[in-house]
């Protein structure tokens, strides 16, 4: 089954996989929850939990699973009248690129698309409206992290100065986190150490984050994945730093509340230099008189002129939709690892110097891309600077929206019911 929307904001790209947003309505059910005039109905926890199943200990609905899911939709409610309240908008170019993209990673097209919906009992308007908040949510988290992080130069050198003092290893952690807002700091201090004092195990663990943590991931058990260390809070880098997997460590105290973690893996690898690919591509896209059928065609015939001798950037100056790149030719510069979407990268990492890949699909169109050239380079003073802004920005970005959350909860009206 498809699940789980994904939203990275890299540049200017939503990636996207599908999830079962709302089963076709049936008779009008209960309601869970108001958040100031917006309804949660029973059968929005539902729907998600079927999202979510696979990735909830046990698979069951217990009270616990279904608070923690009320309370992710309620946090989606406040988000989106937030963005609205904001005047942050999305348009249906926007949600367009992003279904096309579903269709395209589930290999077909649009009418597929909603023909798998259909089999999932799934609405197609209400599955674009559930895109729409989405997108909304996550040009909200975009703003207020850009608003209220500053990263300052001195900042950046103590960044670097420490990375070096390391010997550039970047070591990786796979944690698990449990956070309790602080309103009241005493109750929350003693709460925290009586959930402390029943972990023995990661399966302890596990069902006390469902149970009682207010962080972001605590349907998954508290699951944060794989991360960097520089993409930590500085905070939980500083307190695993000397600790063996499978150790509890905290509690520990920030402005977002009090924080236990749980070192379930680490990993660390030495940084290599940085390989850089100079790539040009033509990139043409679905609009409203030209289908996605047809825009693949037409990237097929420049593909085969191309293989029949016509020249790259002629093509891409006639035909390329890239503004950024069309006045060069396709000419796109040296790109470094991680700077474009997936699919893009795939297909440079695949198509040797001097080759012309086929023509392939990403959110924003279809892309035919060449390679001219590879290096191995030390990475530039102003790369490795703008590397650490984005590694700080990432350290500070979860404790600034878990306070922004708590913010809007703080500020609406929220009514649950049967909770």
């Amino acid at each position: 089954m498809m699940y789980k929307l994904i939203c990275s904001l890299i540049l200017t790209s939503v990636v996207w996989t599908a999830a079962p947003v709302q089963a076709a309505p049936q008779k009008l059910d209960g309601l869970a929850a108001v958040v100031d005039s917006r309804p949660i109905l029973d059968s929005d926890v539902n729907a998600r939990f079927q999202v979510v199943q696979d990735r909830v200990p046990g698979g069951v609905m217990t009270d616990n699973i279904r608070r923690q899911i009320l309370n992710q939709l309620i946090e989606e409610a406040l988000q989106v009248n937030y963005a609205r309240k904001q005047g942050i908008r999305v348009s249906s170019q926007e949600v367009d690129e992003a279904i096309m993209n579903v269709a395209s990673s589930n290999n077909t097209d649009l009418n597929g698309l909603k023909g798998l919906l259909q089999s999932q009992g799934i609405d197609y308007n209400r599955y674009r409206d559930q895109i729409e908040s989405e997108i909304l949510i996550s040009k909200a988290r975009g703003q207020v992290t850009q608003s209220r992080v500053s990263i300052t130069e001195q900042e950046i050198d103590d960044f670097l100065e420490d990375q070096q003092a390391a010997g550039n290893t970047q070591d990786e952690y796979r944690l698990r986190h449990i956070v309790l807002r602080a309103s009241d700091v005493a109750e929350a201090r003693s709460e925290i150490e009586q959930i402390a004092s029943r972990i023995n195990s990661e399966q302890d663990f596990v069902e006390q984050a469902i149970s009682y943590s207010d962080g972001q991931f605590a349907i998954e058990g508290g699951d944060l994945g794989w991360r960097k260390a520089n993409e930590l809070p500085r905070l939980f880098t500083d307190s695993v730093a000397d600790v063996d997997a499978g150790n509890l460590v905290g509690p520990v105290q920030s402005n977002a509340g009090f924080h236990l973690l749980w070192v379930v893996e680490k990993r660390s690898q030495d940084v290599a230099l940085q390989q850089e690919t100079k790539v040009s591509h033509i990139l043409v896209r679905p609009n409203e008189i030209r289908n996605d059928a047809q825009t693949r065609q037409l990237s097929e015939q420049l593909y085969q002129r191309l293989q029949d001798g016509a020249n790259f950037a002629d093509l891409a100056r006639e035909y390329s939709e890239d503004q950024g790149s069309t006045i060069q030719g396709g000419d796109l510069g040296w790109i470094t690892p991680g700077t474009m979407v997936p699919e893009f990268e795939q297909v440079m990492s695949n198509t040797d110097v001097g080759a012309i890949s086929e023509p392939f699909r990403s959110q924003f169109g279809w892309h035919i891309l060449t390679v001219d050239g590879r290096r191995q380079t030390d990475i530039s003073d102003q790369v490795q600077r703008r590397n650490a802004e984005r590694a700080l920005m990432t350290q500070k970005q979860d404790f600034i929206i878990e306070n922004w959350l708590s913010e809007l909860r703080a500020d609406a009206f929220i009514d649950r019911k049967n909770s």
